[in-house]
């Protein structure tokens, strides 16, 4: 077994990547896809992605998310290929990646997994020592269609542009609390439309009042970093938002959209049923109780 590292996916490495998703999905009845992409990394140079190859077929996968500098939380994606269990796979892409983290200044870390994956193995918290955060995600989902656009918008949906980031800044930081303004900038300034990822921005009076990001790489498109104004907020704006990009996004062929929002978050959930979504599957995050244990 052979593991390589790189900061990026090149288009081979992201094809193989995608399969490997596909057979651990319909293996482990599972959803939650792992982002292919560090274009939100904190870092661009960072190795992000560790690919574990077995005569030359990719058998798994980790993916390190940092959207933030040394000292923050860093997201973690194991993926087996499920004929490669039990052989020390994920271990040794654990062994390659925790010291990228440490040596990065990331002494913290979380495991993304799904509720329906740890009922399936009740032994696998034991057997690993991580424990479960009681905080968790719903993704939620709707099936491939073509959708509508509102019949009544108070507002319109575009494409963000360079000129909309200083106005957004402000907005984006309060909406994010763990976001500063600088690492906002430096977020919405990498959220300009590319061939992975399209942002729009919601105008209310010639106002920007929201924005919302899509990554259209995936086997859906997945809304993310979605927030409207605080002094806008319980209007019904976020819930116009999704419609009108649904509908943009479903126009020349039906699509499927994804999201996650926070279990304690009833009024993000509220908004997202309201445009069509239903809960597809319940995002687990694993931590290590203490250091030391992680260390071990």
């Amino acid at each position: 077994m052979a593991i390589i590292r790189v900061p990026n996916l090149s288009p081979e490495q992201r094809r193989d990547a995608t399969e490997l998703v596909k057979a651990v999905e319909t293996h482990d009845h599972t959803y939650r896809e792992p982002y292919l992409s560090n274009q939100f990394n904190y870092s661009l140079t960072m190795a992000s992605f560790f690919l574990a190859y077995y005569d030359d077929h990719l058998i798994g996968l980790v993916s390190l998310y940092t959207d933030g500098g040394a000292g923050t939380m860093a997201d973690v994606f194991v993926l087996v290929h499920p004929e490669h269990r039990r052989q020390g796979v994920a271990t040794a892409m654990w062994r390659a990646a925790k010291p990228v983290l440490l040596a990065n200044g990331y002494a913290q870390w979380e495991f993304i997994t799904e509720k329906v994956f740890l009922n399936s193995h009740p032994d696998f918290l034991t057997r690993t020592g991580l424990s479960a955060d009681p905080e968790t995600e719903y993704q939620m989902a709707t099936a491939a269609a073509r959708f509508s656009a509102p019949l009544h918008s108070p507002g319109y949906i575009r494409q963000l542009r360079t000129e909309d980031v200083e106005a957004l800044v402000p907005l984006y930081a309060a909406a994010f609390a763990d976001q500063s303004p600088s690492e906002a900038r430096t977020y919405l300034t990498r959220a300009i439309p590319d061939a992975q990822t399209l942002t729009y921005v919601y105008v209310l009076d010639r106002q920007l009042v929201g924005s919302c990001a899509v990554d259209i790489s995936g086997t859906s498109d997945y809304f993310f970093s979605l927030f409207i104004g605080a002094d806008y907020q319980n209007q019904g704006l976020g819930t116009d938002m999704v419609r009108q990009i649904m509908a943009v996004r479903s126009a020349s062929a039906p699509r499927a959209f994804t999201l996650g929002v926070e279990a304690n978050n009833p009024a993000a959930l509220h908004v997202y049923t309201n445009a069509g979504f239903n809960t597809q599957t319940e995002v687990v995050y694993l931590v290590c109780p203490t250091k030391e244990d992680e260390d071990r």
